[in-house]
């Protein structure tokens, strides 16, 4: 009996030691991008500099930077044009970040923010496709 405890203990201990050791899982990506002016992701504004972005599985993008950093929620999309960038939406001195592109096909688009609808002047919820917006792009590094 004791001869069966102490091997289930040792099994035990060394799965626990595997687990422990097994790589992380890592982000689905990377890429990094100077952003020449300040800008909104959600409610939060960042300032202009140098950010790394990140996604994870999960849907979730990680915009950081040593001036700040925010956590959005983006809906994968696909692109014909396989360069990484970075899609804002300017309204007059105001950027919102609208679609993170990773390279490849692949991309996220963030959800319009109650900012966005007021800035289009779309209060009632209105899609602001048909507003007055600069679509501003910046290529990553």
């Amino acid at each position: 009996m004791k001869t069966q405890i102490l091997k289930g203990a040792g099994l035990a201990v060394a799965l626990g030691m595997l687990t422990l050791s097994a790589p992380k899982p890592v982000a689905a990506a990377d890429i990094r991008a100077n952003v020449p002016f300040s800008f909104t992701v959600n409610k939060k504004v960042l300032p202009a500099g140098t950010y790394n972005v990140t996604s994870s599985a999960a849907h979730s993008l990680l915009i950081s930077s040593f001036g700040g950093s925010a956590v959005t929620m983006g809906q994968r999309a696909e692109s014909s044009s396989g360069s990484p960038r970075l899609v804002f939406h300017r309204y007059g001195t105001e950027y919102i970040l609208r679609e993170v592109w990773m390279g490849g096909a692949s991309g996220y688009q963030l959800r319009e923010t109650a900012r966005e609808r007021e800035l289009a002047g779309n209060r009632g919820g209105a899609n602001t496709a048909s507003a007055n917006f600069e679509k501003v792009e910046v290529a990553i590094q």
